[in-house]
């Protein structure tokens, strides 16, 4: 399901200065750094995670994958250079934290159409971002700030700044 290959680069997150909002959680699809995800039951500690099926959804909670970049390739385990090489196979424990107002962060794959767009919000069928021009749910929205570039080797990958003001 994840296969959007996105760079998620926290700039400021408020979960990271408050460890009751870091949970962890697993989900029966594969899952990257960055996944939007909807926080389902919680079982033995581990919460449910599930595709976002409905960006509007009054009930829905969201929360955001965010890991350590680890690489699975065979029966080896270790860093990457590459942030678009972490992948978490289904059923995999990982964490993830809540969004809250006023959290920055950047991406660098966002579906639609970037012209006249103002603001990022959950995609309705995936665990990514898309582009709106209006606001069209206000359970989690992020508002573009600024674009700008990250280095991955020798590649310029473009992202897309944005901060939180919905959450």
């Amino acid at each position: 399901m994840a296969e959007t290959k996105n760079i998620y680069i926290s700039r400021s997150i408020a979960a990271s200065n408050d460890d009751s909002k870091v949970k962890t959680g697993k989900a029966t699809v594969e899952l990257r750094n960055g996944d939007i995800v909807e926080i389902g039951a919680k079982v033995y500690g581990v919460y449910t995670l599930a595709v976002v099926t409905s960006a509007t959804s009054a009930t829905a909670r969201y929360g955001i994958v965010y890991n350590a970049d680890v690489v699975t390739e065979g029966n080896y385990r270790g860093l990457s250079d590459d942030p678009r090489d972490v992948v978490f196979a289904a059923g995999t424990v990982v964490n993830f934290y809540i969004p809250q107002k006023e959290d920055e962060i950047a991406v660098t794959v966002v579906a639609g159409t970037a012209a006249g767009a103002v603001y990022l919000v959950p995609t309705t069928a995936g665990n990514g971002y898309t582009y709106a021009s209006a606001k069209t749910t206000e359970k989690l929205v992020y508002t573009i700030t600024d674009t700008k570039f990250v280095s991955v080797g020798n590649a310029r990958i473009a992202t897309v700044e944005a901060i939180c003001t919905a959450a």
